[in-house]
């Protein structure tokens, strides 16, 4: 399981973002719990990129998320393009209007395979 650093101390306050990841029957699982936003999407993409290193199927879990803004659609088009390049495919799980919407907004909704639970994800992410 990889864990982001610890985000600098904010008056006690959560951090704005966290991800985690883990590999569960040879798929990597990444968790975003928060908001991905400009100030968020610098830390989401690295760490994504970090954990999907050799991967041979992902998902990205984004059911934890409150606010998804342009910056996090941008993160998730990086991701794809990354990993398109060794045929993996990244697979999202949603189920909130906050993080459906904007894909569906921005037209992408297409591009991603979209899974309403972890446990649909991971069926089809099985390699």
């Amino acid at each position: 399981m990889t864990d982001q650093p610890p985000a600098p101390s904010n008056g006690g306050r959560p951090p704005l973002l966290t991800v985690q990841s883990t590999e569960q029957d040879g798929v990597v699982v990444v968790g975003l719990a928060g908001e991905l936003d400009m100030s968020t999407a610098d830390q989401a993409l690295t760490t994504l990129r970090d954990a999907t290193v050799g991967a041979a199927s992902v998902v990205v879990d984004m059911t934890g998320l409150r606010f998804f803004a342009s910056a996090g659609l941008n993160v998730l088009l990086y991701l794809r393009r990354d990993l398109s390049d060794r045929d993996v495919v990244v697979r999202l799980v949603a189920d909130q209007r906050a993080v459906l919407r904007p894909l569906e907004l921005m037209g992408v909704v297409d591009q991603f395979p979209i899974h309403a639970s972890l446990a649909d994800a991971l069926v089809s992410a099985r390699p």
